[in-house]
């Protein structure tokens, strides 16, 4: 074994319920065999994250146990485990945040984002959960952490985790060359799904938002052709059983957008689901992105008569390489994204912030030394 942090304990940011997350010491536990030690240095807030601290839970999963939150991370490996050859002591790398089991069918297909058993990092989906990446000491499985470019920073690498998601996105739309593209939200992941379609060679991008800071964002970065503010409120302007026609007939209408081979629902509101429909070209595809209600009411009558496909999206698999490479040549660049930054020992102070969604914040990023 190399190295490891010279305490037994370590600080930690502990969420307990609903906004409330306390600064903690806990204990430092060496690898296992099979696992690096890792000192994060940059973790980004996700929108998981989020329903987590504002409500003690996301959708159906509950915060029952002390959960460390954080799973966009990169660190520096501080020890590795006996069994360990892949990386060393003083790498800098990524984390992919799954721990599959390697043994079921979908893991050995290479769907191991579908395994059954896969628990994931700094979430209440697993009981007791994995903590997460949100404290200054962090075991990790090392088939699932990734080397670093010496080029790239610690926030790059914490953003190579949601760019996954994007990438994961644009491969399971088949989004060809000369095709065009359709995003609802320009949050960190439509705003990533953007920069992977251009990559990707998609002749014309579109992004719809409600926010008109984000919208500047995207176009003032190259990453869309065309924006569209989209109302917060349609009820002032039609009917709700009319919404998703008339908004998508608007939508349609204006400079430079028209049906899209490709959408991209990056909000997982319901309306936005559904005016992706009415948006997406004969025979095109409309890639469910975003987490919103788990049940909806969509319009597959839309969808059915014009042969849309409907394409569901969970996660990513072996994508963090692809991230790795498209960063590491320049083709890609997310420096950007990370607009807000704050200390570990301020973690509730970023919740906080991003609860508030102030005009420029695209991704908070949490740092420690």
């Amino acid at each position: 074994m190399g190295s490891e942090l010279m305490s037994n304990n370590h600080l930690a940011a502990v969420l307990y319920g609903a906004q409330d997350l306390r600064m903690e010491r806990v204990s430092t536990v060496p690898p296992q065999p099979h696992e690096v030690q890792i000192r994060p240095r940059a973790t980004g807030i996700c929108g998981s994250d989020i329903h987590y601290y504002q409500h003690g839970r996301n959708g159906s999963y509950v915060v029952r146990t002390p959960l460390v939150l954080g799973h966009e991370a990169a660190g520096d490996v501080v020890a590795v485990g006996k069994d360990v050859t892949t990386v060393k002591v003083g790498d800098r790398v990524a984390i992919e945040p799954q721990r599959p089991c390697s043994s079921c069918r979908q893991c050995k297909q290479g769907t191991y984002n579908l395994c059954p058993y896969l628990k994931f990092t700094g979430s209440a989906t697993a009981n007791p959960p994995v903590q997460g990446s949100l404290q200054q000491s962090y075991n990790h499985p090392a088939n699932f952490v990734y080397r670093l470019p010496e080029h790239l920073s610690y926030t790059e690498g914490a953003l190579i985790e949601p760019l996954s998601v994007a990438i994961h996105a644009v491969r399971r739309s088949g989004l060809g060359a000369g095709q065009s593209a359709l995003i609802f939200g320009a949050g960190a992941i439509g705003l990533l799904c953007a920069s992977v379609a251009r990559v990707s060679g998609a002749s014309t991008i579109g992004i719809i938002d409600i926010d008109q800071s984000r919208l500047d964002y995207a176009k003032s970065h190259g990453l869309a052709d065309h924006v569209f503010k989209m109302p917060a409120d349609a009820s002032d302007l039609w009917s709700k059983s009319t919404w998703p026609t008339k908004l998508g007939g608007d939508i349609l209408q204006q400079p430079g957008f028209g049906l899209a081979d490709k959408v991209f629902e990056c909000t997982g509101v319901e309306l936005c689901v559904n005016v992706g429909i009415h948006c997406a070209a004969p025979a095109g595809k409309v890639v469910l992105v975003g987490m919103g209600s788990p049940l909806q009411h969509v319009d597959v009558g839309a969808a059915a008569k014009r042969e849309i496909d409907l394409l569901g999206l969970w996660r990513y698999a072996n994508t963090f390489e692809t991230a790795i490479d498209l960063l590491g040549s320049g083709r890609l660049d997310v420096k950007s994204l990370g607009t807000h930054q704050f200390e570990l020992d301020h973690a509730a102070d970023a919740f906080d912030l991003v609860l508030k969604k102030p005009a420029g914040l695209v991704k908070c990023i949490i740092t420690s030394n």
